[in-house]
């Protein structure tokens, strides 16, 4: 008897692990991953170029001069973190293209991506004249935030559409 409980357990192990390691492998699971970590990439790339507007728009208020090399580098990457968010955007984009309501919300946040980008060209503009126009930069960057935290809002809807929960934080690595 003891044998057959034995073997019956040894079964039920067997099962319950292949059980979990398929679930672990399910295509549909890591498709879900997937898209998922493709909105959180396009999410940071989104809060990194919100924040660089917000430090230059800063910087811009400040009395001190704006160094125009510092200040055209920021804007550079500005127009990088939207270009990277951009293009993780359009794989969820065509992940999703059959359903309507998620299409249009990714456009309403590529609308305001647009927009930033157009503001963006002329803060570089503002950049590259002799000794750069500091309001000017300022006020392009005010923009850029405002635009990107519209975005933000639409992106949160998008998540919540998709089901994309907040990444947890990393976990704190062993001392060894």
């Amino acid at each position: 008897m003891t044998i057959l409980k034995t073997f019956a357990l040894t079964v039920l192990c067997v099962v319950f692990t292949s059980q979990i390691v398929a679930a672990q492998f399910n295509p549909g699971r890591i498709k879900a991953l997937g898209e998922a970590m493709q909105g959180h990439e396009h999410q940071t790339y989104q809060n990194s170029a919100q924040a660089r507007s917000q430090v230059l728009y800063h910087y811009a208020q400040s009395k001190e001069p704006l160094p125009m090399a510092e200040a055209k580098e920021a804007v550079t990457g500005i127009k990088k973190d939207l270009a990277a968010s951009d293009a993780a955007l359009a794989k969820l984009k065509t992940a999703h293209s059959k359903e309507l309501e998620v299409v249009k919300l990714i456009q309403e946040i590529e609308k305001h991506h647009a927009k930033a980008r157009e503001v963006c060209s002329m803060a570089e503009e503002a950049c590259s004249k002799e000794h750069g126009d500091q309001v000017v930069i300022g006020n392009c960057c005010s923009e850029i935030w405002h635009e990107l935290d519209a975005a933000q809002a639409e992106t949160k809807k998008l998540f919540k559409m998709l089901k994309i929960e907040r990444l947890e934080p990393p976990k704190k690595a062993e001392v060894k």
